[in-house]
C-alpha cells in the first residue's frame, strides 16, 4: 500500500444455505472476527485428539469415543493398538472413517481392505467391518451420520476421479475355522446388543451390483478450491441427498486467504490431517476446529506448506461437545485459529 493511500474496507460475506449457497457481502472498516470476551458457551473451540485421556478407550469395549455430536451426527475417535475381538454393524447411521494414521486391515460383508494414512472409507448403514492386523497404532476420525453420504465430484475429475482413484474392498475368500465364537456387535444408536457364532459370518467370495464400501486417499484430492480470489471456494467432495452435511477438501487451497464469512446455517468443522506446514497457528495433526454457526470468521493467511492436508465438515445440526470433547477443548479465536488464554479450567465448558 503507498503512503496515505486509503485503507481498504474489509469485505465480510453473509451465506445461506453453507458454503454453497447465495452470499451477500458487507464493507466494513472494522475487522470483525476478533473478539475480547465470551460469557455462555456458544463459542467456536479447538480440539486437539491428541490429548484425549488413555482412560477414555477402554470404556465401551474400545468403540469410537464420540467428541462432537448433534441431532443426526456425530465425530469420533477411536484409537486402536490391536485388532478388534469382536465385529461392529451401525444399524441406524452411515460412517465414514478417515484414518488420521496408522495402519491396519479393514474386513467388512463385502471384502477386505488395507488402510493407511489418509484413507476415507465409506461404511453405509448395516455394513458389518472389524479391524484386524494392526501393524502401526491406528487413529480414526469417524463421522456418524443418519443419513447415507454421497460422492459429488463425478464431474470434476481433476479434483477426485472417482473411477480412477476410488476402489472397493476384495473378496477374502472362504471363511476361516473359528477358535471360539464369532461376536458381532449391533451398534443400534446409543445401545448395543452382541449376536454370537460359531462360523465367520463376513466372509465372501465374490459381489456383485453396485459398490456398497468405497475408499478413496485425501492424497488423491488435486485440487481444493473452485473460483477465483474472494469467490474461491473449497470443494464439496461428498454430500448427503438433503445437504444436511458436507465433507469439503481445504488442503492447498490456492488462496492468499479465505474470505470474512458468517455461515448462517451450518457449523463448520475442520480437521487438520498432516503436515508439513502449519495451518494459522495450528501445526498438529488430529486438531479439530469448530465454528458454530453464525460466528464470523476467517482462517489463516498463507498457503500451507507443500503436503498440507485438511478437511471441512458442514453440518445444519448444530454441534456440542461430547464429555470426552470437553475435557480437550479450549475456546479459539476465528482469524488465526489461535487459543485465547483461559484459566486452567475454561469456565465455558
Amino acid at each position: 500500500m503507498t503512503p496515505n493511500a486509503p485503507r481498504q474496507p474489509h469485505v465480510e460475506f453473509y451465506t445461506r444455505n453453507g458454503l454453497a449457497g447465495p452470499a451477500a457481502s458487507v464493507h466494513r472498516d472494522q475487522y470483525t472476527p476478533p473478539y475480547t470476551r465470551v460469557r455462555g458457551n456458544y463459542a467456536p473451540h479447538r480440539v486437539n485428539l491428541n490429548h484425549l485421556a488413555d482412560d477414555v478407550w477402554h470404556e465401551r469395549r474400545g468403540l469410537p469415543v464420540p467428541v462432537l455430536t448433534g441431532e443426526g451426527v456425530s465425530i469420533e475417535s477411536s484409537w486402536r493398538v490391536e485388532p478388534m475381538p469382536f465385529a461392529l454393524r451401525n444399524v441406524t447411521a452411515d460412517e465414514l472413517h478417515f484414518v488420521l494414521r496408522g495402519s491396519a486391515r479393514l474386513e467388512t460383508d463385502f471384502g477386505v481392505l488395507d488402510l493407511r494414512a489418509g484413507d476415507f472409507v465409506l461404511l453405509p448403514r448395516a455394513v458389518t467391518y472389524r479391524l484386524t492386523a494392526v501393524t502401526q497404532a491406528l487413529h480414526e476420525i469417524i463421522v456418524v451420520t443418519d443419513e447415507a453420504l454421497a460422492f459429488r465430484t463425478d464431474d470434476r475429475p481433476r479434483v477426485l476421479d472417482t473411477r480412477r482413484t476410488v476402489d472397493i474392498p476384495a473378496p477374502q475368500g472362504p471363511p476361516a475355522p473359528v477358535a471360539d465364537e464369532f461376536e458381532v456387535v449391533i451398534r443400534h444408536g446409543r445401545e448395543l446388543t452382541s449376536y454370537f457364532y460359531d462360523y465367520d459370518p463376513m466372509a465372501c467370495l465374490k459381489t456383485d451390483g453396485e459398490p456398497v464400501v468405497r475408499r478413496f486417499n485425501i492424497r488423491d484430492v488435486h485440487q481444493a478450491t473452485v473460483g477465483t480470489g474472494e469467490a474461491a471456494l473449497p470443494v464439496c467432495l461428498l454430500a448427503d441427498d438433503g445437504d444436511l452435511t458436507r465433507l469439503y477438501s481445504v488442503g492447498g487451497r490456492g488462496v492468499e486467504r479465505p474470505q470474512i464469512h458468517r455461515n448462517a446455517d451450518y457449523d463448520e468443522v475442520i480437521l487438520y490431517a498432516a503436515g508439513p506446514g502449519a495451518f494459522g497457528s495450528v501445526n498438529q495433526a488430529g486438531t479439530m476446529m469448530w465454528t458454530p454457526k453464525g460466528l464470523t470468521q476467517q482462517g489463516p493467511e498463507g498457503e500451507p506448506g507443500k503436503g498440507f492436508q485438511a478437511w471441512m465438515l458442514e453440518t445444519r445440526s448444530p454441534l456440542t461437545l461430547a464429555p470426552a470433547g470437553r475435557e480437550v477443548a479450549r475456546l479459539m479465536e476465528t482469524g488465526s485459529f489461535s487459543l485465547y488464554r483461559q484459566p486452567r479450567r475454561n469456565p465455558l465448558l
